[in-house]
């Protein structure tokens, strides 16, 4: 068996939908699992639809309503015109999902209230939507396609917007049910992202994290390999979309690849590696425009060259530095950092510490819980937050061996106010200004690179 995974970009209209069907074709014989993202930016409208329904803005939310139904109709009518009996039904349960997500966004308006647990039942109806109409779509095409909530596979814990699963609990699951489905199917079909808690709320895995669900079926299931299918020519040397002339990386460590999601590169949910690299299953990353391109391989580190493997970025971030009057020890400094910061679940990208300092990296995306954690730090220690900062990583096995990269970073940045190897020494960090960034990775790229 294998596991296939298509982004949003994969299955944003009728013609990427009509490059699945062909692509999953060719696969029938493996027995593929086949994982769906929301189409492209439905994910964001309904953002903006929970959002809007907080503020109690109803002419708002039904204009959102409005156009997530038309979408979806509209993708329906093209993809199944020759099938009127499965049009018919699929309509159906597309008006039934959306109708549901109608009286659910009403209610929230009316309160003016919106938990996480209830963001997660609106943000999660693009992958129920595009992944019923995929599954009509297969069978229009004669590929005999059984549909799964995933809901019912991966069990996670109640933190709704960013949830961990149980691992023994979803192994168990998806084994049973995807072997009870897959009888009397070509293939069966799931959505990535969507997971339930113990007591059956709908939550998510995190933004991104559909290759995190393609990877845990994997994992469960013993795949021979992860296909997660892009719009892009496999994992480059940096965003595509940032940097000219990027490079594609044919063979990567999963070590790497983490380092890169975790780092920022816009590839991989940072989760993703870890269940197939419990099960040493390998993952290939693919675009499903150029179908040709072999993509990356992401597999084990015996199998990767050493040295540097991409330049990858976060555009925003917090550069915090926290000193204490008195000399704790790097121990007890972060001890204390920790005890503030852990609770309230503050994400952390880079943490470094003296006898009586310590400097932070954080997402510049972070809500009412880092201030307050900030409050509680500022009662022991001086703590000063430097905004309009950016986090540039140079990515490679060794990374260390691969000289003059701190000195190329500062000759174009001007300043670098942290410079950072990390512990795995999977990657050499540095905290610039913003307004530099641009012009500082170009730079770093076209050194490592083409030199």
């Amino acid at each position: 068996m294998i596991i296939v995974k298509f982004g949003g970009t994969s299955v944003q209209d009728e013609a990427a939908i009509g490059r699945v069907i062909q692509i999953v074709r060719g696969k029938l014989k493996e027995k593929p699992l086949v994982v769906v993202s929301a189409l492209a930016r439905v994910t964001r409208l309904l953002v903006s639809m929970a959002e809007e329904a907080e503020a109690q803005h109803e002419d708002n939310v039904k204009d959102l309503l409005s156009q997530l139904r038309e979408r979806h109709f509209n993708l329906a009518k093209n993809l199944l015109a020759q099938r009127p009996d499965l049009l018919s039904e699929c309509l159906g349960k597309v008006e039934e999902r959306i109708a549901d997500l109608e009286t659910f966004v009403g209610g929230v308006c009316l309160i003016g209230e919106l938990s996480s647990r209830s963001n997660a039942r609106i943000i999660s109806t693009g992958e129920l939507l595009s992944s019923t109409i995929i599954s009509y779509a297969f069978n229009a095409n004669d590929i005999s396609c059984h549909w799964i909530d995933a809901r019912r596979m991966i069990t996670t814990d109640d933190n709704y917007l960013n949830a961990r699963p149980d691992m023994e609990v979803t192994e168990a699951n998806i084994k049973r049910i995807v072997g009870l489905e897959y009888k009397g199917a070509d293939l069966v079909l799931t959505q990535g992202f969507v997971a339930s808690t113990e007591k059956g709320a709908t939550s998510v895995l995190g933004f991104e994290g559909s290759d995190y669900s393609a990877a845990i079926f994997g994992m469960a299931l013993g795949a021979e390999r992860v296909e997660i299918w892009t719009d892009v020519d496999g994992i480059r040397s940096a965003d595509p979309r940032v940097v000219k002339d990027t490079r594609k990386i044919d063979v990567i460590s999963y070590e790497e690849a983490a380092e890169m999601a975790a780092m920022g590169a816009r590839v991989l949910h940072p989760l993703t590696i870890e269940p197939a690299r419990k099960k040493n299953i390998p993952i290939k990353v693919l675009n499903s425009t150029n179908q040709a391109c072999d993509g990356t391989l992401v597999t084990l580190a015996d199998q990767s060259p050493d040295g540097p493997k991409s330049v990858a970025v976060r555009k925003e971030v917090l550069f915090v530095k926290i000193v204490s009057p008195k000399l704790d020890g790097v121990t007890r400094m972060f001890g204390k950092v920790f005890a503030s910061l852990y609770p309230r679940r503050v994400p952390v990208t880079i943490a470094k510490a003296t006898e009586s300092e310590v400097y932070l990296v954080i997402p510049e995306v972070v809500g009412e819980t880092f201030q307050d954690a900030l409050e509680e730090i500022g009662k022991w220690a001086e703590v000063t937050v430097y905004r309009d900062k950016a986090l540039v990583s140079v990515i490679g096995r060794n990374i260390v061996g691969f000289e003059g990269l701190g000195d190329k970073v500062i000759s174009v940045s001007g300043k670098v106010y942290l410079a950072n190897v990390s512990a795995n020494m999977m990657s050499e960090n540095f905290v610039i200004d913003s307004d530099r960034l641009q012009e500082t990775i170009e730079s770093l790229h076209e050194y490592i690179f083409n030199k």
